[in-house]
């Protein structure tokens, strides 16, 4: 069947399968895996206000088409704080974290990202619960958030290269206060990840 005539609730099951993220995407985890490479994951804790928008960024994923590598999920991560982020403070934070790690990598797709969702809406404006999202035709909910109009190759204007490189400089100050963390981060990956070994033994 068509992608577009299915709902996220019908794909989603595969999505996680697809991308090692369990049955349900980790929601129900104490901790949060980032895969940094084959042989080590990166963790931090999963804490409430974070699982309380995963499931729309799920979705998000689904609609605009920004896979789970490095650089998708900085696209996604930028296209979310473009299209507004509103009362999901936890969005907005992690996000920005994504969008400084996949910079490096391809500056013109996140830049693209972040036009097209200066140009679209998400599930963070909460338009509708996620029960309702969940089981909307994958083409409705593309077409009510503008991203049937709006590719992820759109091409950005001089007001969206001034808007990101604002943002840009704010996530560089974020960073940098950010590392004050990474030790005791650091710390709790190593941990967890010995801990889910034995689990597994």
């Amino acid at each position: 069947m068509n992608i577009e005539q299915q709902t996220p609730r019908e794909l989603l099951q595969q999505f996680y399968i697809d991308n090692n993220l369990g049955l349900d995407g980790g929601q129900k985890s104490s901790s949060v895996r980032i895969e940094l490479t084959p042989k080590f994951n990166f963790y931090f804790p999963n804490f409430d206000a974070r699982r309380e928008a995963v499931i729309k960024h799920d979705i998000h994923h689904l609609l605009t088409g920004y896979d789970t590598t490095i650089i998708g999920e900085s696209e996604i991560s930028t296209w979310e704080i473009a299209s507004g982020c509103k009362k999901y403070w936890a969005a907005f934070l992690i996000d920005t974290s994504g969008v400084m790690v996949g910079l490096p990598f391809s500056f013109s797709r996140v830049l693209k990202a972040f036009a097209r969702g200066r140009r679209t809406k998400n599930l963070y404006h909460d338009i509708f619960s996620n029960e309702t999202a969940l089981d909307m035709k994958i083409f409705e909910l593309r077409e009510i958030l503008n991203l049937n109009h709006n590719p992820k190759n759109i091409a950005p204007n001089l007001t969206d290269v001034i808007l990101f490189t604002l943002f840009v400089f704010y996530g560089a100050i974020y960073s940098i206060l950010l590392l004050v963390t990474f030790p005791f981060l650091l710390l709790y990956s190593i941990y967890t990840g010995i801990s889910n070994r034995k689990l597994k033994l």
